[in-house]
């Protein structure tokens, strides 16, 4: 069998999202390269190949001189200055325009992290870079590739979000795209898999029942819902976290304490600051949860902390002790 050419390149980020598929466990990434007969032709931080056998590399792909089965694209893309790209060089070439070559002859083409789905922190604010995903700016579709771009199998580009991407969300949809599996109905509107964001990060939160109760942490560390006061999104953002597990399948941001951001949306960051007050109406948080009518959830909320059990009540604001032994 001949192996299937894949190429990772990184655009505009930190990286994280190579961290996170170098902790691929169930199966690790040699596993998966070895189970999958995939051949990675290029990766920035794994391979050793520098200058201009990269190049070289490149160009074959973007001649038809071999074949690129799978474009994996980690970062944002700058288009800045002017639309010119030379924000960010690739070796002489803007980044963008070695993207825009080789999305044209690639069988499958999938963004890894938020920044190369929607532009995420590359693309906050003012974005003086014009930093985008390749084929979102945050909500709306476009990006680099533009509304209607399909790569060789049909398929638009297949975004897999997350502040870093978790290892299975990656691995799994490339063996899944590889195995011709994976078609546009099981994608949902932002493109992403429906198998790893049809749920909220909300769901198997271990705090969960002082949420049902709105019986809510005042400081970090106590141990009640961290929505109402402390700033989690986790109502918001799409992805199975607390189920699938990070960190040998131990820990999640709400496990630990920590809210979560909702870094799997294509509104992160800007659309979810500040990260750690929730801003509120009266006394509605204003990122009210997608799970639930909003006239239900203003209209119960007030019934669930009448009847808040007095021991959810104490247990919420109290410390979590940690025994150092």
């Amino acid at each position: 069998m001949r192996k299937v050419n894949v190429l990772w390149l990184q655009g505009g980020c930190c990286g994280g999202s190579t961290m996170s598929f170098l902790n691929a466990e169930q199966p690790d990434i040699f596993a998966a390269v070895h189970m999958s007969n995939l051949d990675v032709v290029w990766h920035p931080s794994l391979s050793t190949e520098t200058g201009e056998t990269v190049v070289d590399a490149l160009q074959s792909f973007c001649s038809g001189n071999r074949s690129l089965d799978v474009l994996m694209v980690e970062g944002a893309v700058h288009r800045g200055p002017d639309r010119t790209g030379r924000y960010f060089m690739f070796h002489d070439r803007p980044f963008k325009d070695w993207i825009l070559d080789l999305s044209n002859v690639a069988e499958y083409t999938m963004a890894v992290g938020t920044c190369s789905s929607f532009g995420g922190i590359p693309s906050s604010g003012t974005n003086p870079l014009d930093a985008t995903g390749l084929q979102f700016l945050r909500e709306k579709k476009g990006g680099l590739l533009g509304v209607g771009y399909t790569s060789g199998s049909g398929l638009p580009v297949i975004n897999i979000p997350g502040c870093p991407a978790h290892p299975d969300w990656i691995v799994e949809t490339l063996v899944l795209l590889i195995s011709g599996e994976l078609g546009i109905d099981r994608l949902d509107r932002y493109q992403r898999p429906k198998m790893f964001y049809s749920k909220l990060a909300h769901h198997a939160c271990p705090r969960n029942e002082y949420y049902e109760f709105k019986a809510s942490a005042e400081e970090y560390s106590q141990q009640g819902c961290l929505f109402e006061h402390l700033g989690c999104k986790g109502t918001q953002c799409e992805s199975d976290c607390n189920e699938r597990l990070w960190l040998g399948r131990t820990g999640s941001c709400t496990r630990g304490g920590f809210p979560c951001v909702s870094c799997t949306s294509p509104r992160f960051p800007d659309g979810f600051v500040p990260f750690f007050v929730t801003e509120k109406i009266g006394d509605i948080p204003t990122t009210l949860p997608l799970d639930v009518p909003k006239a239900w959830y203003v209209g119960i909320s007030g019934l669930a902390k009448l009847a808040c059990p007095e021991r959810l009540r104490a247990n919420a604001v109290s410390f979590k002790r940690i025994d150092l032994r």
